[in-house]
């Protein structure tokens, strides 16, 4: 009988030895690199959003043009698809943000490498450097590591950050419906355990591209070989760093609110201008800790690449690393220098503080404005009922919601029912769709939630009623599941009117058709437009506001649509911090999960509100702590 010896780590990717060596590379790194790496950081965010942005954005905006759309809606996207010139200029849109993202990132690594080698950043080997990387970016071999830096990293912030990336994340309404389940939480954290675990697996292919001159695929091989023992090691030094950023962020916000908190107690009326100042400065300093953390964990991954050389094949090999003396290249520094430098550096980081302390000031005398957003429970209140039942609908209401979005679509005879889901799978455990059963079959299906409520499936008539009872106006959703008979909106109409409360309520549809038919039988109604994906600007149509996906909404689509005369609804708005911003923005409304946060939020603002408060919004939102 034999026993076949489980292989172990050479000793330097020894778990016990690799955690506390890649923490101090990436300390060193940062203490060796110092202000100029942070420079370099910066540097490699603002180019890209001075320039790289401006010409995506325009290039969004030619691709829209070429269908015949001048903003995002469904049929805007399904024009764009069709169009040959859409997709051309579509294409060319993502080699662009491809190429200057995957640049970025690489140009930081090897910036970090000039450091651990100790050569400095003298700008004659960066330039070169760039040079080299923006002729490999364009080879083919690049494309999987491309794809790698522009889809998986941000999806997973896997500790590399991008201005051009960071929009990039599985939007609000996917995950919140996935969340909703058993089901689909499972399906949502195995997707993000995969995504996650391909991001550290395949992490050292930025280093093996950038300074080394690997090709793409191949460098995405080998980091996915070095990282198969090392894995554990890399995610607990990860996990340590993260930590480590998201402390002293902890730490900003406290230390920026302290002296605006301090000042209103003692002297209120300078309250303004010291939260000004303390959110300039924290802007400055959030973007040191952000940069910080990329490049500690730059310096993390090239220590992990140095370490795994000899089983990479790679040992003794120096790519295209340019070998300069280091002496020659970071003469002594004397005493006197550094001071001169440490106050240049001081000056460096306190005239932007100070410029932006200047631009806040209207910012912050701004938010004493009291919110007259409205507050809608989204399908009436999880919190008490299954969503789009009438429990659901009476615990919003008791919660003092203004109004209460519900969906509502057609059954299999003509009838209507509360229901968002075209299936029965996750609410009644049921393989039927609504469109394949009656109204009376529907309405004795008893629904139940995560929370463990239940209630059974409400006919429209007896939604609307209950609402009335309650004193609750709907924002009633015409809710498609693709089996509606041709007369669906003349149908629901007829209905609401039957039970007087057609004019009493107001309504919005995904569906361009629908929403614009409605507004055009009955142009007294208040209809919106439910905008899935948004961006660029307000869309050209009949309907009185739209409602906007929180993941999409932006300023520019928001000061669009008020130019055009249109309200601006945000959906579904969950976090606490996204609900505070919503109100400081003043959208016309919000359609939340928890109304009662919401509503005690919007009670809370105002002119008789601490400066500090409206401080900490104003931090949590600018100010990005990773």
């Amino acid at each position: 009988m034999t026993s076949t010896a489980r292989p172990t780590a050479p000793d330097g990717l020894a778990f016990r030895r690799l955690v506390p060596g890649l923490l101090r590379a990436g300390w060193d790194v940062l203490r060796r690199g110092g202000w100029r790496l942070l420079v370099v950081y910066a540097l490699s965010q603002v180019i890209p959003l001075a320039l790289v942005s401006p010409l995506i954005h325009w290039m969004f905006t030619q691709a829209l043009a070429s269908a015949g759309a001048h903003a995002v809606t469904s049929e805007a996207i399904t024009g764009m698809l069709a169009s040959g010139i859409s997709v051309t200029w579509l294409a060319g849109l993502c080699v662009v943000a491809l190429l200057a993202v995957s640049l970025q990132l690489s140009v930081l690594v090897v910036a970090v490498d000039q450091v651990r080698r100790g050569a400095g950043l003298r700008p004659r080997i960066l330039r070169a450097k760039l040079l080299s990387l923006m002729r490999r970016l364009t080879r083919p071999g690049f494309l999987p590591l491309g794809m790698y830096l522009f889809l998986v990293v941000p999806l997973t912030q896997a500790g590399v950050f991008s201005v051009l990336t960071h929009s990039i994340a599985i939007p609000n309404f996917v995950s919140g419906e996935l969340l909703k389940s058993t089901q689909g939480t499972l399906v949502y954290a195995s997707f993000l355990l995969v995504a996650g675990t391909a991001a550290l697996r395949y992490s050292l292919a930025v280093p093996l591209f950038a300074v080394y001159g690997v090709p793409g695929g191949k460098a995405m091989r080998l980091s996915r070989r070095a990282t198969a023992r090392t894995f554990p090691a890399l995610l607990a030094a990860g996990g340590t760093a993260a930590a480590a950023a998201l402390l002293a962020g902890a730490a900003l916000v406290v230390l920026t609110i302290l002296p605006t908190l301090a000042a209103d107690l003692v002297y209120p009326r300078a309250a303004a201008g010291v939260a000004a100042l303390a959110l300039g400065a924290a802007q400055i300093t959030g973007v040191a800790i952000a940069g910080s953390l990329v490049l500690f964990v730059a310096g993390m991954l090239l220590e992990l690449v140095d370490r795994n050389m000899p089983r990479l094949g790679l040992d003794g090999q120096s790519g295209e690393r340019i070998a300069e003396p280091v002496a020659a290249l970071a003469p002594p520094v004397t005493r006197s220098r550094r001071k001169v430098t440490a106050a240049l550096v001081a000056g460096a980081a306190v005239v932007p503080a100070l410029i932006l302390g200047l631009i806040n000031i209207p910012v912050m005398e701004g938010l004493r404005d009291v919110p007259r957003t409205l507050v809608l429970g989204h399908r009436g209140f999880s919190g008490g009922g299954v969503e789009n039942t009438i429990s659901g609908l009476r615990a919003a209401a008791a919660a003092g919601t203004d109004l209460v979005e519900m969906d509502v679509m057609q059954t299999a005879d003509g009838g209507f029912v509360a229901m968002h889901d075209a299936s029965l799978a996750r609410l009644a455990a049921r393989s039927e769709a609504v469109a394949d059963l009656t109204l009376s079959e529907l309405t004795s299906i008893t629904v139940r939630d995560q929370f463990g409520h239940a209630d059974s499936i409400p006919s429209l008539r007896d939604y609307v009623l209950a609402a009335r009872e309650a004193g609750q106006p709907l924002l009633i959703e015409l809710k498609l599941h693709g089996g509606e008979t041709g007369d669906y909106v003349e149908r629901l109409v007829a209905e609401l009117e039957s039970l007087n409360a057609l004019e009493q309520n107001i309504y919005h549809s995904l569906s361009l058709e629908k929403a614009e038919e409605l507004k055009r039988l009955r142009p007294g109604l208040y209809v919106g437009l439910t905008l899935a994906v948004a961006g660029v600007a307000s869309p050209q149509t009949t309907a009185d506001f739209i409602v906007v996906e929180e993941a999409s909404y932006t300023p520019a689509v928001r000061e669009s649509a008020w130019a055009d005369g249109k309200e601006v609804y945000v959906w579904t708005v969950n976090g606490a911090d996204a609900i505070r911003s919503m109100l400081r923005d003043n959208v016309d409304g919000i359609i939340t999960d928890h109304p009662y946060m919401a509503l005690a939020d919007r009670s809370s603002m105002g002119p008789g509100e601490p400066m500090s408060s409206k401080l900490y919004d104003a931090v949590m939102r600018f100010v990005v702590i990773f």
